[in-house]
C-alpha cells in the first residue's frame, strides 16, 4: 500500500470509492467536485497499480480543522488502512483548537479511541442536511 499526503483526487475516482462504500453521489458536476477536492488537504491510500483503495480529507483554516470522506474500500478494511490514513490526518491538525468529524458507524470506534466524543466542554454537535 502506497500512502500520499496531500494527494489530488480526480472526480472520476472519487465517485467510484464512494459508490463502493455505499456512499451517495455528491450531486456535483465533475468541474465543481474537482474544485472541492482541490480545495481540501487529500490523504490517499493506492495499490501498486495507482488504483484508489482508501482516502480522507481535512479541511483546515488553521485554527479549527474537520475530517471528510475517510473511506476504505469493503475489501481492504480491518487491515489498517483506516487507521493509516487517520493517523495522517490527526497528524495534519495537530495543534488546531479544535478538530471535528462525522463519523459512520464503520469509523466510530477508530474516532472514539483517539479521544473524540459527541460533546466537547458542554457544546454539542448539531447538524442540518439538506433534504
Amino acid at each position: 500500500m502506497r500512502y500520499a499526503d496531500g494527494d489530488r483526487l480526480a472526480p472520476a475516482e472519487y465517485r467510484r470509492l464512494r459508490a463502493a462504500a455505499g456512499w451517495p453521489d455528491p450531486g456535483l458536476d465533475d468541474d465543481a467536485l474537482a474544485e472541492t477536492l482541490a480545495s481540501t488537504w487529500n490523504v490517499t491510500a493506492r495499490g501498486d497499480d495507482g488504483a484508489l483503495v482508501g482516502m480522507g480529507r481535512v479541511q483546515d483554516d488553521g485554527l479549527y480543522a474537520s475530517i471528510w470522506d475517510m473511506i476504505v474500500l469493503p475489501e481492504h478494511r480491518r487491515r489498517g488502512v483506516g487507521q493509516a490514513l487517520f493517523d495522517r490526518m490527526l497528524a495534519r491538525c495537530r495543534g488546531r483548537s479544535l478538530v471535528s468529524l462525522v463519523a459512520t458507524p464503520y469509523g466510530a470506534p477508530i474516532y472514539r479511541a483517539a479521544g473524540f466524543a459527541e460533546e466537547s466542554r458542554g457544546s454539542v454537535a448539531l447538524f442540518l442536511r439538506d433534504s
